[in-house]
């Protein structure tokens, strides 16, 4: 039997799939808003122009993190003027406290980005290693 661990399956594996940053949508967000007020579904559709279609996210989670940014003062909202088919929509704007945010955020994922990097260096340099041994391995076996 397997177990969902924190971090995955425990004991067995299936397969790649999208990882998530804790909170990743967040810098996302406001990197959208930096210079552009939108709503909601103009923020869906601008987190796919920055690839993360492939993302696990929905409108309900970016209207969560709107919400949250919101009461913390990182963006500001307004019914938007123009008419729409549905409810009026509320156009969402970066204030600068959600500028120094997402310039903390972007100086995070700089040093995350460093820090994956040096794990997949000595990720491949273990793997070369062994892939090197079992060549050898596989060369005296031969000569036998």
């Amino acid at each position: 039997m397997m177990h969902r661990g924190r971090h995955g399956f425990r004991g067995g594996f299936d397969g790649a799939r999208p990882r998530r940053i804790r909170r990743f949508v967040e810098p996302a967000l406001l990197l959208l808003l930096h210079g552009n007020p939108t709503h909601g579904y103009g923020l869906l559709d601008g987190l796919r122009q920055l690839g993360l279609e492939e993302y696990p996210v929905d409108i309900s989670a970016i209207y969560r993190s709107l919400y949250d940014l919101e009461a913390n003062g990182m963006v500001v909202s307004q019914q938007d003027a123009a008419p729409s088919a549905g409810p009026p929509r509320r156009v969402y704007a970066l204030t600068e406290l959600g500028e120094a945010y997402l310039r903390a955020w972007v100086e995070d994922l700089r040093l995350t980005d460093r820090l994956l990097h040096r794990f997949f260096q000595a990720y491949d340099a273990h793997q070369d290693l062994h892939r090197a041994a079992d060549l050898q391995a596989d060369n005296s076996s031969q000569e036998e």
